[in-house]
């Protein structure tokens, strides 16, 4: 089976992956796939906080749509941002009609961008300095094909075309502060990911960008997936930018900051 997977190409690879999974799993996979349907649960929950039915969604880094089915199960529009191929074709066969695909990298211009496809579809990214960064300790070992060039938009043109969404989830391995760039307009919420302590500049980088569309903020983070607020208050952005820097926040390794706007 993996001779043959090796073969594939990367679309088919995940398709069969997929489906061997889903219809003849192994004792690990049945294990696995329990553990996706309590984390499942947890984001619906979790987003149910603050996702009404109706509301839209931008998904952008969306991968194989792990936030796309609780977004859907709150009964949200969905706008699916995913630049990798193979990726977007696996979206297109397991959504279908119920959410809206661009496929596409969002930075702060409209133009062609180096894109390095990485041996692991969620490593993949539009950031060599984020590669060069993380694969000398975090994902040594891993490996980034030659770049291909791909079409990038912003997020100022798919409010455009789709409105303002309630909350855009950021996910794309290094590239947010260059997707918060190009947005220009106060959102509800907005969440992306960090990892400390290689990424702290950036992360109040990005702070310091959504402060500057609407300066009456609040932040708050979840670690890893744990998919709870890790703050019992919300901070400002002043708090947050002091609180990220400290030894007790880089020890939380990755996670989701999020940011709305102040109620």
């Amino acid at each position: 089976m993996k001779k043959i997977i090796n073969l594939l190409t990367d679309y088919q690879q995940l398709r069969l992956k997929y489906i061997q999974k889903k219809l003849f799993p192994t004792a690990n996979q049945r294990l696995e796939l329990v553990r996706e349907k309590i984390q499942r649960e947890k984001m619906i929950k979790f987003y149910g906080n603050f996702i009404k039915a109706g509301d839209l969604c931008f998904d952008v880094g969306a991968n194989l749509g792990n936030r796309i089915e609780p977004f859907l199960s709150l009964s949200a529009n969905v706008v699916a941002v995913e630049p990798q191929e193979a990726c977007a074709r696996f979206l297109r066969h397991k959504f279908n009609d119920q959410i809206e695909l661009e496929v596409v990298g969002l930075g702060e211009s409209e133009g062609t961008k180096d894109f390095y496809i990485a041996d692991t579809h969620t490593l993949s990214t539009f950031s060599s300095e984020w590669i060069n960064t993380m694969k000398q300790h975090r994902f040594e070992g891993y490996n980034w094909r030659k770049p291909v060039k791909l079409t990038m938009t912003t997020l100022d043109k798919l409010i455009a075309r789709y409105g303002v969404p309630a909350f855009i989830k950021i996910d794309v391995e290094g590239y947010e502060l260059n997707v918060l760039n190009g947005l220009s307009e106060p959102v509800q919420m907005i969440s992306f990911e960090y990892a400390v302590p290689e990424q702290t500049e950036k992360l109040i980088a990005c702070i310091d960008r959504v402060s500057a569309n609407k300066s009456t903020i609040e932040c708050n983070f979840c670690v890893s997936e744990t998919m709870e607020f890790a703050l019992p208050e919300w901070l400002t952005p002043n708090q947050m930018k002091t609180y990220i820097q400290t030894s007790e926040f880089s020890q939380t390794d990755f996670g989701d900051i999020y940011i709305r706007l102040k109620l």
